[in-house]
């Protein structure tokens, strides 16, 4: 007897828009609040009718209570697969052969997630690994987070990270790990004229020792100020557009 998988919701104005722009076919329904729509739903329903996709309109509660949160601007989708589903990393290192990777160990608030997934798609990211255990789920309140980010990448969950890292040692493949305790400033890196994966850990405990010892590089931002530590999803945005700078030094 097979199991009854969980409906996948997301929502959001920006989520909802990137999703139908990106890969509409992956929408099994929508779930839009009664009129009177604002004119950002209205711009939603006209690539909705040009997708020729079906829309329910229910009342605000409804959307709360499916989504469990009330902050979902009016509109809901179900997805038919999951963000996670089908994705081949032994294809992706055949086709991206320069790919810009963040890895992110353990990173357990689902807010930071979702704010380092829309900052590594900003950035100019391929694809984000994440780890399965110690971590939080891709949920709706990611999704929300990374405002549309998660539509634009590819996205890697597994149980090993040091055994995928040690695959793109293989495949030519630097690997930049980010520590407080590091000796070098993210403004000392050296171009890159390759592939880079750069690891990112939690604010509590940052990037595993272990991993740090698999690294091409390790780095530090430089804090200026009388705060200890900046945010992981501030500190991954900055670090990304550095990384992103001096990949672009040598193009």
């Amino acid at each position: 007897m097979t199991s009854k998988k969980n409906p996948i919701y997301i929502y959001g104005l920006h989520t909802c828009n990137a999703q139908l722009k990106l890969n509409p076919t992956n929408i099994k329904n929508i779930y839009i609040k009664k009129p009177p729509f604002n004119n950002q739903i209205k711009s939603i329903i006209n690539e909705i009718k040009k997708n020729k996709l079906q829309i329910s309109e229910v009342d605000k509660d409804f959307l709360t209570t499916l989504c469990l949160s009330a902050k979902h601007q009016g509109i809901i989708f179900e997805l038919y697969e999951n963000i996670l589903s089908g994705f081949d990393i032994d294809l992706f290192l055949q086709t991206e052969p320069n790919p810009f990777i963040v890895i992110l160990d353990s990173i357990q608030d689902p807010r930071n997630l979702g704010s380092c997934i829309r900052s590594a798609n900003a950035a100019g990211v391929s694809l984000i690994v994440k780890k399965k255990s110690n971590s939080c789920e891709i949920s709706p309140l990611v999704h929300k987070a990374a405002s549309g980010g998660l539509q634009g990448l590819s996205l890697l969950e597994v149980n090993n990270l040091a055994s995928l890292i040690k695959k793109f040692k293989k495949n030519n493949i630097t690997i930049i790990g980010t520590s407080d305790n590091a000796s070098m400033s993210i403004y000392d890196l050296k171009p890159i004229d390759y592939g880079v994966a750069v690891i990112v850990g939690s604010e509590g405990e940052g990037v595993g020792h272990s991993l740090l010892q698999l690294c091409d590089d390790r780095c530090r931002i430089p804090i200026y100020g009388s705060v200890e530590c900046l945010n992981v999803s501030v500190a991954t945005g900055i670090i990304l557009y550095q990384i992103q700078k001096n990949i672009k030094k040598i193009k």
